[in-house]
């Protein structure tokens, strides 16, 4: 017989199995529940998302936009110039001659007046001691004709006669003693040497009939004031103006900047480029900016106001110019414009636009007419 309380054996195992499937009964329906959960915290989270999107393809694309505004009353052109001497000029015996001496050489100050060569001209020396002979004999002669016509001796055409001869052989004596003068080269304006083309010794010829077969002496230029050539394109050129103030800066050195203003303008473009001639006036006396030498004119100009706009906001369709305008309902509708002139950084329009209208930077092809889009200004997040 068992014992009272003794539990069979297979009773004791059937109970274990029962606590075994009870326990995992419960794991699994925890999983399911777990997994119901995650489930539909997923599915809620998969419609948030989509609710999002939704809400942005009907708000349309984020894109850039900046506001149309008026440019200023005056604009900065910048400009590559020439540096040229004030006033040049290369010099030329005016008598035949031998060189006797040259005073100066290459980079020499000259004053006006100063002597810089001098040529011996042994031909043009006799013809004149000969003519101022012959018009002191003849000078002598027609004083004593006058003498004598007082007494009757000789006739009042005689006289009219010896004092003609007279006059004409003084005149003939000054005309030589004129060109005696030329022997002597100077300098006609204050300035430096910038060439010497002979040395002491040289046959030099007249270049009054044939400058071009003639050897040069020298070459004066006025570097301590320059003239500033510069080409104004024909969009510009309306509006240069004598007085208008720029600064010169040399090519070589852009430090080194320098005030001038316009004083000069041809007044008609040229033919073959199109554009204007303008000179402006440079004091260089401290010798800052080299003649010959290139230069970067930044030229003020005034010009009637545009509305401007980025040139990032044209689009250009063929030989048409049209900027996306972001209406007040978020739309982008494309205008035509036309443009007055660029910097290439900004773009003024000379029609078709309105100052403080929003236009969109860089349209692309992704945006239609119509279209509804997000601005953001530039430059803010």
């Amino acid at each position: 017989m068992r014992e009272r309380g003794e539990i069979p054996m297979n009773e004791s195992a059937l109970t274990s199995r029962r606590r075994l499937f009870l326990a995992g009964g419960l794991l699994v329906a925890l999983a399911v529940v777990l997994v119901a959960l995650l489930l539909g915290s997923r599915r809620s989270q998969v419609q948030a998302e989509l609710q999002v999107r939704q809400a942005a393809l009907t708000a349309g694309p984020r894109v850039t936009i900046a506001v149309a505004g008026r440019s200023p009353a005056q604009r900065s052109v910048v400009l590559s110039g020439e540096a040229r001497p004030f006033a040049e000029v290369t010099l030329y015996a005016k008598v035949s001659g031998y060189l006797r001496e040259i005073r100066v050489d290459k980079g020499d100050r000259v004053d006006r007046g100063q002597v810089l060569a001098l040529i011996e001209s042994p031909e043009l020396d006799r013809q004149y001691d000969a003519a101022a002979a012959d018009a002191r004999t003849k000078r002598l002669f027609a004083d004593r004709e006058r003498l004598l016509i007082k007494d009757g001796v000789v006739a009042r055409q005689d006289y009219d006669n010896a004092e003609a001869a007279a006059r004409s052989a003084e005149a003939t004596a000054e005309g030589l003693k004129s060109q005696k003068g030329y022997e002597t080269v100077r300098a006609p304006f204050s300035g430096t040497v910038t060439a010497r083309f002979v040395d002491p010794g040289a046959l030099l010829q007249s270049a009054t009939t044939n400058q071009t077969a003639a050897q040069p002496v020298a070459t004066i230029s006025k570097t301590d004031r320059l003239r500033v050539y510069v080409y104004l394109d024909q969009k510009n050129a309306a509006f240069v103006r004598k007085g208008d103030r720029a600064v010169i800066a040399d090519a070589a050195r852009p430090e080194v900047k320098l005030p001038a203003s316009v004083t000069r303008i041809s007044g008609e473009l040229d033919l073959k480029s199109r554009t204007l001639l303008v000179e402006l006036d440079l004091d260089n006396r401290e010798g800052a900016i080299l003649a010959g030498g290139f230069v970067q004119v930044s030229l003020a100009l005034t010009a009637p106001p545009h509305v401007q706009v980025p040139a990032e906001a044209l689009l250009v369709k063929g030989e048409q110019s049209y900027v996306g305008v972001v209406g007040s309902d978020n739309r982008v509708r494309f205008r035509e414009v036309s443009v007055a002139d660029s910097d290439g950084k900004m773009v003024r329009s000379g029609a078709g636009l309105k100052e403080g209208e929003r236009v969109v930077l860089n349209p692309g092809s992704g945006i239609s007419e119509g279209q509804m889009v997000q601005p953001a200004e530039a430059g803010r997040k």
